[in-house]
């Protein structure tokens, strides 16, 4: 190594000291955003949260490309360092190629999340041409009778197969994630095949919120908790420790999980309000893609000043009545959301049954696992 070169450090490293920077002190800098370029897509799952607005009309509300263009500089200039490119599916949007190039030229760190179904020689030469960060493909099944019962789109089995193997024929950083729910119930064993076969990670998630319209149609794909926790604790992810470790809410394998309520009575208890945001294809600013309150209008407010309220009030945000989330002893294990909760169960501040089962499930398994550790 010269003298005068900076020494190489872990990529892993990097982003935690980013991470730390970006959240120390009253106003966190923003570090990530998750853009979605457009709600455009051709496939349409039934479980999709963003799928009702994949219409003409809706799409016609979508932001220019100047308008999105002027974000980026904003975002740039606040800092960011890290964009998702997202949707829909962004591939289909018509500018799309200008818009990836242009985020790459201003230094984003460029991730891609895809169906996979869009990817075709062209568009995979392109991206071996400017590889993203990282890739994340939706795997639904792996056959066509599973895959299109979820995508409704015949076809969209075989396209979705050409375009994984050309991603993996340019040796693009490709990550395949599976959503577990009724339609592939049974069928998860054989995706993991599926994904293992081809050199990937297999990967799965049984969490469906209702669309970002209302809509609960989504929701009655979930899986029953007891079935989700068959799936977590029966063996099929066989994570390794930290990620077991994690999954308990322990740093290490010989700690006993703790579960305490709250130290505090904040309404968000994830990573709201800290160092990420998201923007819709309307140019709308969210804490993430699921809350849709509080909201701000980028084409009328500049993205400093709306990302600092953005942050004020998702702060300020408190339970207030006697819900049993105020005080709930899961809550680290627990996926509901506030905003979808108001959705669902009709308040912010109420619990969500089917997050509560496997919450307490989650406790349970947990519970009796380190138990019969205990005992050997």
């Amino acid at each position: 190594m010269n003298s005068g070169s900076i020494p190489e450090q872990p990529y892993s490293e990097f982003s935690r000291r980013i991470w730390d920077r970006s959240v120390q002190g009253p106003d966190p800098l923003p570090t990530k955003v998750q853009f979605e370029i457009t709600y455009r897509c051709n496939i349409h799952c039934v479980h999709c949260y963003t799928d009702p607005f994949n219409t003409p009309a809706h799409l016609r509300r979508e932001l220019t490309l100047d308008q999105m263009l002027r974000l980026f500089d904003q975002l740039a200039e606040a800092g960011v360092l890290w964009m998702l490119l997202t949707g829909g599916e962004a591939l289909v949007h018509p500018q799309f190629k200008r818009i990836y190039r242009e985020a790459k030229e201003r230094g984003f760190i460029v991730s891609l999340f895809s169906n996979g179904t869009t990817i075709t020689e062209d568009a995979a030469d392109f991206l071996a041409a400017n590889p993203p960060f990282l890739l994340e493909v939706s795997c639904h099944g792996a056959t066509a009778e599973t895959f299109e019962k979820i995508t409704q789109v015949p076809g969209s089995f075989r396209r979705f197969q050409e375009g994984v193997h050309r991603l993996l024929e340019k040796g693009l950083p490709l990550k395949l994630k599976t959503k577990a729910m009724t339609l592939n119930r049974g069928k998860l064993p054989e995706i993991r095949r599926f994904v293992e076969g081809l050199g990937l990670k297999f990967q799965f998630n049984g969490d469906i919120y209702p669309r970002l319209n209302g809509d609960l149609s989504s929701t009655r794909h979930r899986l029953p908790g007891s079935e989700i926790l068959d799936l977590e604790f029966g063996g099929l992810l066989a994570p390794d420790e930290e990620d077991r470790c994690a999954e308990k809410g322990i740093s290490s394998p010989g700690e006993r999980p703790r579960f305490e309520p709250p130290s505090d009575d904040r309404l968000f208890r994830c990573g709201c309000g800290t160092n990420s945001m998201s923007i819709s294809p309307y140019g709308i600013l969210r804490a993430c893609t699921f809350t849709t309150w509080p909201a701000y209008d980028l084409k009328e407010i500049p993205l400093r000043e709306a990302f600092a309220r953005l942050v004020q009030e998702i702060r300020q945000a408190r339970y207030t009545g006697e819900s049993p989330c105020r005080t709930c002893v899961v809550h680290t294990l627990c996926n509901k959301h506030p905003v979808m909760a108001a959705v669902e169960s009709g308040s912010v501040e109420a619990p969500v049954p089917a997050f509560c089962e496997t919450a307490f499930g989650r406790k349970e398994r947990i519970t009796q696992e380190v138990t019969d550790g205990e005992r050997k």
